[in-house]
């Protein structure tokens, strides 16, 4: 009997002894695609890491699958030097390059996790005003089109030696129908877009996290202030069926990590928005062209909103692409918008007023 028990114990060994050298021989010689920083998982803050590895060269993979599997690779020549993670790992795609074809297997992987990852958290969720989140109303009601601008640093503080920055915006999704994508990049202050590595990613119905990433992938950093993306989203044209009582309305930043020339956390600071979502009685109007006019459409260099109720205050005006992406946005008055740089296409207008929203389809002809 005893024997019988000893061969199985044999047994058992030999069948999970090569899994578990195969497993200890991956912390320091293979790759998980998408885990740049090899601590086990992939996500935003693997975008940090490509942007200071940007085109270093190296062996290539044998097996250049990019699907959540551990995958056998030469260490390249060099590391990084916060976590001594070997330049391989960058390398998502295996192609022996590290570029911007590297990216996509982080989305792909995104939140995947090994047996390495520690469940510790990269970023800081530090109050402060260096990042920021800002609603362009403090008001919202059925169906409203929320704006949510992210700016970075200020005239008092810039953000100063900046190489990459990760983060994630927080928003509560019970009050959502929908998240508008894709998200508008800023480049005044990060840009050209050529010179980054840019990631967003949201999973409905997963979380409640839109993740943001950018790379300055040239080595040179960025230095001062400014706006740097904007999120829209569209509150849910029932929520004056599910809520009785106006209900608040927050965004958070959280999980914050910038890193220097020098991969030096910057620490840097965050803080978001709130506003009241309304509901009963004060449910959204749609405006009709009796109150509300757009002309010309089609339209050429310039649209005009002519506005025919006096006591009827125009608060926000809003012009997207048939892709979802914001061309013109304000919250001023203006009532002769200039649209001569736009590309000929399909455009939807939306106009937040006091008394309820203008939409209306325009098009510019070739």
């Amino acid at each position: 009997m005893k024997l019988a028990k000893f061969k199985t114990s044999i047994l058992v060994i030999m069948i999970w002894l090569p899994l578990l050298i195969s497993a200890q021989d991956c912390s320091n010689f293979c790759v998980w695609p998408g885990d740049m920083n090899n601590n086990g998982v992939a996500n935003q803050f693997d975008i940090l890491q490509l942007g200071i590895a940007s085109n270093a060269s190296g062996l290539p993979r044998t097996d250049i699958d990019v699907g959540w599997t551990a995958k056998e690779a030469d260490d390249w020549s060099q590391s990084f030097s916060t976590n001594n993670a070997n330049y391989k790992h960058s390398d998502s795609n295996g192609d022996g390059f590290i570029d911007i074809n590297d990216i996509y297997p982080i989305g792909d992987n995104f939140n995947e996790k090994n047996g390495l990852f520690t469940g510790i958290q990269e970023g800081n969720t530090i109050l402060g005003p260096d990042l920021t989140a800002t609603l362009n109303q403090t008001t919202y009601t059925d169906g409203n089109l929320v704006t949510i601008n992210i700016n970075l640093g200020t005239a008092d503080k810039p953000v100063s030696d900046l190489m990459g920055l990760a983060f994630t915006l927080e928003i509560d999704t019970q009050y959502v129908q929908q998240v508008i994508e894709p998200v508008t990049w800023e480049f005044g202050l990060i840009g050209p877009e050529a010179d980054l590595f840019l990631f967003d990613k949201w999973e409905p119905g997963l979380s409640d996290g839109i993740h943001f990433a950018f790379a300055r992938n040239n080595g040179v950093p960025i230095n001062g202030f400014g706006p740097i993306l904007t999120v829209q989203l569209v509150i849910d044209d029932n929520l004056s069926l599910r809520y009785s009582e106006p209900q608040p309305y927050e965004i958070k930043i959280k999980d914050v990590l910038g890193i220097d020339s020098l991969e030096t956390d910057l620490l840097i600071t965050a803080q978001g928005d709130d506003a009241t979502l309304l509901v009963g009685s004060t449910s959204v109007q749609e405006l009709s062209d009796d109150i509300m006019l757009i002309q010309p459409n089609p339209f050429s260099d310039f649209i005009e909103i002519e506005n025919k109720l006096q006591d009827n205050i125009i608060e926000n005006i809003t012009l997207m692409t048939s892709l979802g992406k914001v061309a013109y946005q304000s919250n001023f008055k203006n009532q002769r918008i200039d649209v001569a740089h736009l590309v000929p296409g399909i455009y939807y207008i939306s106009i937040q007023t006091s008394k309820g929203i203008y939409s209306k389809k325009l098009v510019k002809p070739k």
